[in-house]
């Protein structure tokens, strides 16, 4: 058996999502930090009058019981902070937006009125995963690393030999799963940072930036502040009944044959497109010293690229040679007209963080770590 130190620098921001949001009406925004609390601490620290109040809204059967009780909270936002157990940075354009919106009853969106529930549903904040102890830290987990190389080492032996791809990993047989062979652990956190922002979804070949968005919490990482992780990878003494074994070269080499284009094409002006080459608006979503660092971007012997987490990308997540991404090329609208797919080589557009939702310019692409043998 061997083990191998790596050293995790998350290149940009990272979303790996736990199916856990933070709801409303246990958080509130004040002064650029985002404070969640458990309501049953928050009430405990209420006075006579101040729980008379919160249980008066609680108990409001109406749409604006949701409302009444966020008052409630706003009103009290020193308890919240201090009864708060989890603690994250947030955008100003965000926390601007929560002040403006979540604090009145009626809301005015695209000209028309919108119901509180809808609003409120409109601040459910998708969590990145935390450890569950006191320190509640974010982390990478050693399943979305193992995830990530898989896929590479897949494309590796896919491209080498493709019967011998059906044998290791579509065969069932358990004594030829090759990457039993491997684990990963969760990351230990030497230096990170988290802040809650926008993911935003861009064309890829057309001058068009309007698309859906979500509100995201990240674990940060940009050109000049940066979150830093160790993990240990293990290698079994196990070879397949065929006699095939992993070895840690191979999978590093596997991992930038297959990542290291992707990200490399990101700082391109074109990109191979149904056969010609087309604008590839990508990199002018970019901020100049983001796209300055690393439009030439080298590797190191000791290194090696992957992407993790929500919003990597089909061509991150699937393997060249077997790609086929279905997109949507037309359909819906206000007409409602019926869905017209097709099937690609790769995505059309590219998901991107920003601190506006508004933001064309100074964006970040989503899931890139440099993995460094120690």
């Amino acid at each position: 058996m061997k083990s191998y130190k790596i050293k995790l620098t998350a290149l940009t921001p990272i979303h790996i999502g736990t199916g856990e949001r933070y709801e409303p009406t246990n958080y509130v925004i004040d002064n650029g930090y985002l404070y969640e609390f458990d309501e049953f601490e928050f009430f405990k620290r209420l006075d006579k009058k101040a729980k008379i109040e919160f249980e008066k809204a609680a108990e409001d059967n109406s749409e604006n019981s949701i409302f009444k009780i966020h008052r409630v909270i706003s009103k009290y936002t020193n308890i919240a902070k201090d009864v708060a157990h989890t603690k994250v940075q947030v955008s100003k354009a965000i926390e601007n937006y929560y002040k403006n919106r979540i604090g009145k009853p009626v809301q005015i969106e695209g000209g028309r009125r919108s119901s509180i529930k809808k609003v409120f549903n409109n601040f459910e904040i998708q969590k990145t995963i935390r450890f569950t102890n006191l320190n509640r830290r974010v982390y990478i987990p050693g399943s979305s690393l193992k995830g990530a190389i898989s896929t590479a080492y897949q494309e590796l032996v896919f491209k080498k030999d493709r019967k011998l791809w059906e044998e290791l990993f579509e065969n069932r047989n358990p004594s030829e799963r090759i990457f039993k062979n491997l684990s990963v652990s969760d990351t230990k956190t030497i230096k990170s940072f988290s802040i809650i922002g926008y993911s935003l979804n861009k064309e890829r070949f057309e001058d068009d930036d309007q698309g859906p968005k979500t509100i995201v919490e990240t674990i940060f990482s940009n050109e000049k502040q940066q979150s830093l992780f160790e993990t240990t990878l293990t290698f079994k003494d196990y070879v397949t009944d065929s006699g095939y074994k992993i070895n840690f070269n191979e999978l590093k080499k596997a991992c930038n044959e297959h990542y290291l284009p992707i990200f490399e094409q990101m700082f391109k002006s074109y990109a191979l497109f149904k056969g010609r080459e087309v604008d590839d608006f990508t990199n002018e979503y970019f901020s100049d010293s983001f796209y300055e660092k690393y439009k030439n971007f080298k590797l190191k012997d000791n290194q090696f690229l992957i992407r993790v987490g929500k919003y990597s990308q089909a061509r991150a997540v699937t393997i060249d040679g077997m790609r086929e991404i279905r997109v949507k090329v037309s359909g819906g609208g206000p007409k409602r007209k019926p869905n017209r797919w097709e099937t690609l080589d790769q995505e059309t557009t590219i998901w991107l963080f920003g601190f506006n939702d508004k933001s064309n310019s100074n964006l970040l692409p989503f899931g890139w770590v440099l993995c460094e043998l120690g």
